[in-house]
């Protein structure tokens, strides 16, 4: 494993800790890496709450550093719904470097964030741990290959 291996399997023990909490939403884990060191970790703990970005951005409580990483399990959405856009507070927080595990399967979001988020200048990976962070949620993806 390398290092972004590593952080996203912290994000994903993050994301199961929002099981039995969200569904019929996804479980999703979030973790915030500055100078090798998480400096916030979260999950997304209630069905209509904030997400798991969200909540590690807000958990900082101070603009993160320019080497900042946030590493997230699932693909941050991009329309507004029960909460507001994930990939706007991203972008507004300063983060310029984000990891994602995999992309949303919902046809509504789908490969939608990263484009945001790489029109805005953030640098963005995404596959890391790819299957075990799908195999997070897989009753949402199901849903979401019927057509939501």
């Amino acid at each position: 494993m390398n290092d972004d291996e590593d952080w996203m399997a912290i994000a994903i023990k993050e994301a199961e800790k929002g099981r039995g909490k969200v569904e019929p939403n996804p479980v999703v884990g979030a973790v915030i890496v500055e100078d090798g060191q998480m400096v916030a970790h979260a999950y997304h703990a209630r069905y209509g709450g904030p997400h798991a970005e969200v909540i590690a951005i807000d958990a900082l409580g101070r603009p993160p550093q320019d080497d900042a990483v946030l590493y997230v399990t699932m693909e941050p959405c991009s329309t507004v719904g029960k909460t507001g856009k994930c990939t706007d507070h991203i972008v507004q927080a300063g983060i310029k470097h984000v990891v994602v595990g995999t992309i949303d399967p919902n046809p509504d979001h789908r490969g939608k964030g990263l484009d945001i988020l790489r029109e805005a200048g953030v640098n963005v990976r995404a596959g890391v741990l790819e299957k075990q962070c799908a195999d997070l949620n897989p009753d949402f993806n199901a849903r979401m290959k019927q057509g939501g």
